[in-house]
């Protein structure tokens, strides 16, 4: 990929990814598979007269529609496969930092709006104009550090720091190794350290450890009541092995006697709990079906490397 061209190239998907969407109703087409499967049935059981030309004429229809459908989820899987392949590599073109923000570079496109709502869109679900992080903003504006006054070192790390949220939460939708996936199954190897980490993620600020216990304290009150000593000494564990030097990509950190979720952890945090097993495999929206598909055929192609 030339570096180059990655505003042009992205911004070109993204537009990609917001026509064919428009085209894509996926509850009428649901809807619409249903009422073809209720057609066939009535026909498969040999229903005549009027009713029966009716309905032939009507699935003849619903099959027109449903496989025009099938090919734009086709189109916008691929679009998929190209938009997070990119974003596993982001490297936008940037100017040189004036002031609090890195433009983009005057030479090429900024990156789009479009870009921010489609990224988002394929990530959580829910579309976004803009990343927000704790230091930094990415937008189509450029990257925008929050603090009114950062030193180059700083400005330079919250540059890379974002770009690695990015490029590592892509690879983990990909399915290819990541950071996400790494230090999220380091987090479920130990349980005091789960249970802090979503105490943390669930409150919008800091927290001390007496304030975690007292949350505990309610939130497992009936277990605690049990095991006090031991509860609180695996509470504080857990919490010193969420901030050991180990961690890559740390989940959480300590300023002073207070911890807090990172951006990569509220991020890990999204990116996995959205993986729980729905109860049925058909209630999945269809873009998270293809998500799916896309990651499994990133695994199988890496395997037969």
């Amino acid at each position: 990929m030339s570096k180059v061209a990655f505003n042009e190239r992205i911004n070109t998907l993204a537009e990609k990814y917001r026509s064919l969407k428009k085209d894509i109703d996926a509850e009428e087409m649901d809807n619409k598979k249903k009422e073809l499967a209720e057609i066939e049935k009535l026909l498969e059981k040999g229903i005549t007269g009027k009713l029966r030309l009716d309905l032939e004429k009507k699935a003849r229809e619903l099959k027109v529609i449903t496989s025009e459908t099938e090919g734009a989820y086709a189109n916008i899987s691929e679009v998929i496969s190209e938009l997070l392949e990119l974003t596993s590599d982001f490297a936008p073109s940037l100017d040189q930092r004036r002031g609090d923000t890195f433009p983009y570079d005057s030479e090429h496109e900024p990156i789009s709006k479009d870009y921010f709502m489609a990224i988002t869109d394929i990530f959580f679900d829910k579309p976004q104009s803009k990343l927000g992080f704790k230091n930094a903003d990415i937008s189509a504006k450029g990257i925008h550090l929050k603090a009114q006054e950062v030193s180059d070192l700083a400005a330079l790390s919250s540059l890379n720091y974002v770009t690695t949220i990015l490029q590592e939460s892509a690879k983990k939708v990909l399915g290819v190794p990541n950071q996400v996936d790494i230090n999220w199954q380091r987090l479920k190897e130990k349980d005091y350290a789960f249970i802090a980490f979503s105490i943390l993620v669930d409150s919008k600020s800091a927290l001390t450890l007496k304030k975690l216990q007292e949350i505990c304290d309610i939130e497992d009150e009936e277990y605690k009541d049990l095991v006090t000593d031991m509860y609180n000494k695996r509470l504080e564990e857990g919490l010193e092995y969420l901030v050991q030097d180990e961690w890559e990509c740390p989940l959480v950190e300590k300023h002073g006697d207070k911890y807090e979720v990172t951006d990569f952890g509220r991020w890990a945090w999204k990116l996995c709990s959205m993986e729980a097993p729905a109860p049925v495999e058909e209630d999945k929206p269809k873009i998270q079906q293809i998500i799916k598909f896309i990651r499994k055929y990133h695994v199988d192609k890496t395997k037969r490397r």
